[in-house]
């Protein structure tokens, strides 16, 4: 359906292109509907790389669409600051709302890779649109001055925000790290010490996870919560709550759920490994 919707575009045939577009939605929820048991009875493997594939469809189609608002300003930059606001605004809006609640945990490495990025991304398309909207000064002999200034203060302020964005995800990724780490050794020990000293521990795990608790409710590429990309959806962190208060309400004696809290913990290690800074 998208590869119609270019073609009408390109054919010149903005009708068609908007009942393309019209269809896309029903569409996809139908297909979903129909393959939904072919996708139940698939291995745990090939079900994670599904889920994944709408993201990656999201970012080409942002990428493409961007690509074509570029093309188009050699001809008409008006036009091509309106489409490249646009993609600014959906993804500011709608997009980060696309990231799929199933396999949280597999695709949480993803998630801390591509957030930032695909934020300063479109954040530069909303820099170039402003651009390409006070370019009508140019000719202008009296506004010359002002037009470079303003292009060398939106160009260092672009700078400055991307390298905040990225310093941001990086630090959560530590932080995540960090926290995890201190949760699982908190969880090792109140197992482990004898049954006069676990009273004491269990408060020990309860700073523990608070702390982690706090980190995770993060979004990774903003710092409000009405748009951004979770760190782990809401269920998969009530799941991890949920195991943590089990463990110390049995003081660690729960082997099911010490398994479990520890498995979800070593995977958050492992999305954060090769991508911290604890210098930072």
């Amino acid at each position: 359906m998208p590869i119609v919707v270019v073609a009408m575009v390109m054919l010149d045939r903005p009708t068609g292109g908007m009942i393309a577009t019209l269809l896309c939605g029903p569409t996809a929820l139908l297909a979903g509907w129909l393959l939904f048991p072919y996708f139940q009875e698939l291995p745990r493997k090939s079900q994670s790389r599904i889920v994944l594939a709408p993201v990656l469809g999201y970012i080409g189609l942002v990428v493409l669409f961007t690509a074509c608002s570029l093309l188009l300003g050699a001809a008409d930059r008006g036009q091509a600051a309106m489409l490249l606001f646009l993609v600014w605004i959906y993804h500011a809006l709608t997009g980060t709302r696309l990231e799929p609640s199933r396999f949280p945990y597999e695709h949480l490495r993803f998630r801390l890779l591509r957030a930032a990025p695909m934020r300063v991304f479109t954040m530069w398309c909303a820099l170039i649109g402003l651009l390409w909207l006070i370019q009508y000064a140019r000719g202008q002999e009296l506004y010359k001055v002002a037009l470079f200034g303003a292009t060398v203060t939106l160009g260092g302020t672009g700078v400055a925000a991307t390298f905040r964005l990225l310093a941001r995800a990086r630090r959560l990724r530590t932080d995540l790290d960090k926290h995890s780490a201190e949760l699982m050794t908190a969880l090792e020990e109140l197992r482990t010490l004898p049954d006069e000293d676990k009273v004491k521990q269990k408060f020990v795990v309860q700073r523990a996870w608070k702390t982690l608790q706090q980190t995770l409710a993060n979004r990774v590429d903003t710092g409000v919560s009405v748009s951004g990309v979770f760190v782990l959806p809401d269920a998969a962190l009530l799941e991890l709550e949920k195991l943590v208060l089990e463990l110390q309400r049995s003081q660690g004696a729960n082997d099911q759920a010490y398994h479990a809290a520890m498995a979800r913990l070593r995977m958050i290690c492992r999305a954060c490994k090769g991508k911290t800074d604890t210098l930072a």
